[in-house]
């Protein structure tokens, strides 16, 4: 079984994701920041990690600024679990913050704008391919 891990401080807009992945058979594992994402990479194994990007560091990282603690642990997962997918799924819009992310073949998915079937195709694609994206931050 595949397993997907949610990093969102909202955790609650991903209900009806977790629905449709649950029906094709992955396991959906949801956090609220990055320090228990990376505890949670350490013991379980992890398919794809879906991160939003504006969220709390965690206890573990508390000078990091909320704004970009996605971005940090993307390069965290990259540098310790490359075999494992990512996706970006956020609200942000700065075309500057998300260029980068494009660049190295992390999709990019914008919160609230792209239909379920969307992102439910993007993590299965995500789990299929995981670590033959090459990305450095």
């Amino acid at each position: 079984m595949k397993t997907v891990l949610f990093v969102d401080d909202e955790p609650w807009f991903h209900e009806p994701l977790r629905y449709a992945l649950e029906a094709k058979g992955y396991e959906c594992l949801f956090v609220t920041d990055m320090s228990l994402a990376l505890e949670t990479l350490e013991r379980s194994q992890v398919s794809v990690v879906v991160t939003d990007i504006m969220m709390p560091a965690g206890k573990d990282y508390p000078n990091l600024d909320s704004q970009e603690t996605g971005f940090h642990l993307i390069q965290k997962v990259r540098a310790n679990w490359p075999q494992t997918g990512v996706v970006c799924l956020s609200v942000i819009g700065d075309q500057s913050k998300i260029r980068p992310l494009r660049a190295y073949k992390i999709d990019y998915l914008r919160k609230g704008e792209v239909p379920l079937a969307t992102v439910v195709q993007t993590i299965e694609r995500a789990a299929g391919e995981g670590g033959q994206k090459v990305w450095r931050f």
